[in-house]
C-alpha cells in the first residue's frame, strides 16, 4: 500500500495475526453485560485490564466509584500522551430479546458479524484500541519516545455528562492528549457532533371533582394534563432554519417535547399535576440561553391562555454542539492513514446525536468525536460489527498513533 513506510506494514501484518485474538475479546466484551442502570462497569473495566496485562500493556482502574471505574491503558515510554482512543464501557438495553436473531449479550460471530447489544456502541472500539496498543507494543520501534492510550468511561449512556469518567479524570490530571479519537463505529471521519438539551417539565394546576358544577361552569379547577398538552404542541409548532455552520448544513436545531409524559391520578379528579420530557437537539447557533429564552416565552403564553396552570422546567442535561479543528494534527494523521490505508479520501462530518467528544474539545484536546468499525444497528436489535473492520481499524489506529507521535 503506497505511503506505508515498513512498520506500518508491519503493524498492518500484526493485526491481521492477531484476528482470532481480537473477534475473541470483541466477542467477551459483549457477553459481559454493561447495561447503564442495570450492571456497574466494574466487571467489563476487569476484564479489559486482565487482557491488557496479558497483552504486556499497562493498566489500571480508577474512578469516584469503585463499582463505576474508569480503565486506562498505556504504551509507550514517552511522559505525554500522543493519541488518546476512547470508548464507553455501557450500552443501552438489549430491549425484547425475542428479536434478536442471535442473543444480545452472546457475541456470536457469524458470516463475516459480530452480533450483541454494544458491538458497535462501543465494544469493537474498546476493542480495536485496545489491541492497537497491542500492536504497537509488538513491533519493536513503532512508537519511538511516544506514548499512546486507551480510556474506558462509565455512565456515558445516561446522558454523555462525563461526571465519573472524562471530568473526573481531568481533574485529577489523568487526561491528556496531542488528539484524541472516541471509537464509535463509523469510517468517516466525525469532526464534531449537534448539542443536547433535556428538560423536565411540569405543569400545576387545581383539582377537583369532575362532576362539581363549578369545574362544568369553569369557576374552578385547571387541568394540568391539557394544559401541559397545549404547551408540548406548542413547542412541537417551533421550526427552526437549517445551520449555516460549516459541515452542520445538513441539520437543524429539533425540539421533541413530550418523549416521556405523566400526569393524573383518578379518573374522576381533574389533574392538579403533570410532568414531561422534552429532548432538544441543538446546532450551533442555539445555546442554552437561546432555548431558554423560546421554553420560558411559551410557558408564559399558555399560562395566559389556561388561567390556573402555572409551569415550571428543570435542566436534565446541556451539551453544546462541538467540533474540532480542521487543521488538527491527529485529524490530518487519521485523515493521511485512511487514505494510505483504503487508498480513498475519508469524509468529513458532524454527528446529529450528541456524544461526549465535547468534553474533551472543551479541555483543550482536539478530538475526532467518532471513528471506529464499521456495523449497524446501533441502540437497535441485530447491533453487529463487521470483522474485517474491527481488524482493520485496530492497524489503522496504531499506525495513527505511530503518526502522531509524542505528545
Amino acid at each position: 500500500m503506497t505511503g506505508l513506510d515498513d512498520l506500518e506494514v508491519r503493524l498492518l501484518t500484526a493485526a491481521q495475526e492477531r484476528r482470532d485474538a481480537l473477534i475473541d475479546f470483541c466477542s467477551r466484551l459483549i457477553q459481559t453485560r454493561s447495561v447503564n442502570g442495570v450492571d456497574d462497569e466494574q466487571h467489563i473495566a476487569q476484564v479489559i485490564a486482565d487482557e491488557a496485562s496479558a497483552l504486556g500493556l499497562t493498566a489500571q482502574l480508577a474512578g469516584e466509584d469503585p463499582r463505576r471505574p474508569n480503565v486506562i491503558v498505556s504504551v509507550g515510554a514517552g511522559e505525554s500522551t500522543g493519541l488518546l482512543l476512547l470508548g464507553h464501557l455501557d450500552t443501552v438495553p438489549a430491549g425484547d430479546e425475542a428479536r434478536w436473531s442471535a442473543p444480545p449479550f452472546g457475541g456470536v460471530a457469524r458470516d463475516g458479524r459480530i452480533y450483541g447489544r454494544g458491538a458497535v456502541d462501543t465494544k469493537s472500539g474498546m476493542a480495536a484500541s485496545l489491541y492497537a496498543l497491542a500492536i504497537l507494543q509488538a513491533v519493536p520501534g513503532a512508537l519511538p519516545g511516544g506514548r499512546a492510550q486507551f480510556i474506558g468511561v462509565p455512565d456515558e449512556e445516561s446522558g454523555a455528562t462525563g461526571t465519573l469518567g472524562i471530568r473526573w479524570l481531568h481533574d485529577r490530571g489523568l487526561l491528556g492528549a496531542a488528539g484524541a479519537i472516541y471509537a464509535y463505529s463509523g469510517d468517516q471521519i466525525t469532526l464534531g457532533h449537534r448539542g443536547l438539551l433535556r428538560y423536565k417539565l411540569a405543569c400545576e394546576g387545581q383539582s377537583i371533582h369532575t362532576g362539581a358544577a363549578a369545574w362544568q361552569d369553569g369557576t374552578a379547577g385547571a387541568n394540568a394534563v391539557t394544559g401541559m398538552a397545549r404547551l408540548l404542541l406548542a413547542l412541537e409548532e417551533l421550526r427552526f432554519e437549517h445551520s449555516r455552520t460549516p459541515y452542520f448544513e445538513t441539520f437543524r436545531t429539533v425540539m421533541t417535547p413530550g418523549t416521556i409524559i405523566q400526569g393524573g391520578f383518578s379518573i374522576n379528579i381533574v389533574p392538579d399535576q403533570c410532568e414531561a420530557l422534552i429532548d432538544i437537539r441543538l446546532t450551533p447557533e442555539f445555546d442554552r440561553d437561546t432555548i431558554d429564552f423560546l421554553l420560558d416565552e411559551a410557558m408564559a403564553k399558555v399560562e395566559r391562555e389556561r388561567p390556573g396552570v402555572h409551569f415550571t422546567s428543570t435542566l436534565l442535561n446541556y451539551a453544546p454542539a462541538a467540533i474540532t479543528r480542521e487543521d488538527a494534527r491527529v485529524v490530518r494523521a487519521l485523515e493521511s492513514v485512511v487514505r494510505d490505508v483504503r487508498q480513498k479520501a475519508p469524509e468529513r462530518v458532524v454527528a446529529g446525536p450528541a456524544n461526549e467528544g465535547y468534553l474533551l474539545i472543551e479541555r483543550g484536546i482536539p478530538t475526532i468525536c467518532g471513528f471506529g468499525p464499521q456495523g449497524a444497528n446501533f441502540h437497535a436489535v441485530d447491533e453487529y460489527v463487521e470483522i474485517e473492520s474491527l481488524v482493520e481499524t485496530a492497524a489503522m489506529f496504531a499506525i495513527t498513533a505511530r503518526r502522531m507521535g509524542s505528545g
